[in-house]
């Protein structure tokens, strides 16, 4: 006879003050809609109600405090008076919310600088409630506003304008860029080493980003603008022209004993900023938090092999004082691409050059010294071409053995494997589709260097999973102690 489950009741974990809240939504639906209306329409007729029974009551919470702060507060140790009242709308999840409050000028100071206490009492962010400005820092780092109001009123909640989400995006994510050198320390002392993780790999890599830049006064556009059929029906823009900018990304990533990427921590940087600054110093920052919890901890550079983004690194650790020794590799996929190459241009039987570079790749995974053995194997082809006379020959080996006599050393990957480490820069590599490809180069968007940055800071948080930690310290700044003086 089977086991029969038997899982509590619904009913019976309700609390009580939920328990007369639903039995008086559950008339009110029947007020609405009618008892016998399907469950479809009950639901939908339910969330409208709620959503409406929430907004009054927050509309009359930020009343509420509006209304206690007096005449005269003090704010942070600053005195200030009442300056000028007015009606200001606000914004939540569940619809707008218009406030009547007052802005208070500073005392004792001629045209002082003015403030809003509700704001600064109530924690909202640019005009928002702090459960819409998540929801919308959250929708930016995912996509473009018009996929955040589409979700948003598939969850039948009631978004404020694509344009209102458009500012206040670009707002929130300005502001991060600006604290998250303050904010980012704090999540990494909350962060652990996965279990199981004996590796770091760190990479670094480019990727292209579409920039709309002024044309200079008098010159034509270089850019051709699509021909328009229908009138502007605002002021016509001025010409721009996109050019395509270099945005750097870097990745720092756990691996276990096999080498399986366990968590990863992403960053990323526009053309216009520092790729030391904004990715290389928090890469090493997390680094070194990692090996203070952890020294045994093996340290390894996995990535493709352009010099700059090797003098980044490169530099970088060898100023750290917590790693004695670390590991380098190019990309094993980099490395793949050249040999096939090679064995195409001396091997016609595909078999052949199939079963070649098989024998290859499993004596790299074994033993340091085999890209040694290939080097040479290709130096003698390379020989036998120009003993033949074969130019063909020596101009299509020339650039990859070039390649490997230059980077043989960084093609040892045997003792990568065995500390742990991967022989791949894939982490790195899809970290520039994940973080950035994905986000900014969509049909027709092109991006302003304000709104460039804002975007990839908040991107990289919620890729790196830190986007709910740090909105918690995030929005702690919007919110300062409000003491009413009379």
């Amino acid at each position: 006879m089977g086991t029969v489950h038997q899982f509590p009741s619904q009913h019976n974990q309700t609390s009580v003050p939920a328990e007369a809240l639903a039995h008086a939504l559950s008339r009110a639906i029947d007020a609405t809609v009618g008892a016998d209306a399907s469950f479809e329409t009950r639901e939908v007729a339910a969330l409208a109600l709620t959503n409406e029974a929430t907004r009054v009551f927050l509309e009359r919470d930020l009343l509420a405090i509006a209304d206690r702060h007096g005449a005269q507060v003090e704010v942070d140790g600053v005195m200030y008076h009442q300056h000028e009242p007015g009606t200001v709308r606000y914004y939540t999840l569940c619809g707008a919310l218009d406030i009547e409050r007052w802005t208070y000028r500073a005392m004792g100071v001629r045209n002082g600088p003015t403030l809003v206490p509700l704001d600064l009492d109530a924690g909202l962010v640019e005009r928002t409630s702090p459960a819409l400005g998540f929801r919308i820092a959250l929708g930016y780092a995912k996509d473009h506003m018009r996929s955040c109001a589409e979700d948003m009123t598939a969850d039948h909640r009631c978004p404020p304008s694509r344009s209102t989400l458009e500012r206040v995006a670009k707002a929130i994510g300005t502001a991060a860029t600006a604290v998250a050198p303050r904010i980012e320390p704090r999540l990494r002392r909350a962060e652990r080493v996965p279990a199981g993780a004996v590796a770091i790999a760190l990479g670094l890599d480019r990727t292209s980003v579409p920039m709309e830049e002024d044309v200079p006064a008098g010159e034509p556009p270089a850019t051709r603008r699509k021909t328009r059929h229908t009138p502007y029906t605002r002021t016509t823009p001025a010409p721009v022209t996109v050019n395509y900018r270099m945005a750097y990304v870097g990745t720092l990533s756990f691996h276990d004993a096999s080498g399986t990427e366990l968590a990863t921590r992403r960053y990323a940087a526009p053309a216009h900023a520092s790729p030391t600054a904004r990715v290389v110093r928090p890469l090493l920052a997390d680094m070194r938090q990692a090996l203070r919890q952890m020294p045994t901890l093996a340290v390894g550079v996995v990535q493709d092999g352009a010099p700059e983004l090797w003098n980044l690194l490169r530099s970088a650790l060898a100023a750290e004082p917590l790693v004695t020794t670390f590991y380098e590799a190019i990309d094993r996929y980099h490395l793949n691409e050249r040999l096939a190459e090679v064995l195409r241009y001396v091997e016609p039987d595909t078999a052949i050059r199939r079963a070649q570079l098989s024998r290859w790749n499993e004596s790299l995974d074994g033993y340091d010294h085999t890209i040694y053995r290939i080097r040479a194997w290709v130096r003698d082809r390379q020989a036998d071409a120009l003993a033949r006379h074969d130019r063909t020959r020596l101009e299509q080996l020339a650039p990859h053995l070039t390649y490997l006599e230059n980077n043989a050393s960084l093609m040892r990957y045997a003792r990568l494997r065995a500390v742990g480490l991967p022989v791949g820069s894939g982490v790195t590599e899809g970290a520039c589709k994940s973080v950035i490809k994905m986000r900014t180069n969509g049909s027709s968007q092109r991006w302003r260097p304000e709104g460039l940055e804002a975007v990839l800071t908040l991107r990289s948080l919620h890729m790196s999973d830190r986007l709910p930690r740090f909105w918690a310290n995030f929005a702690r700044g919007y919110r300062q102690e409000v003491n009413r003086c009379a």
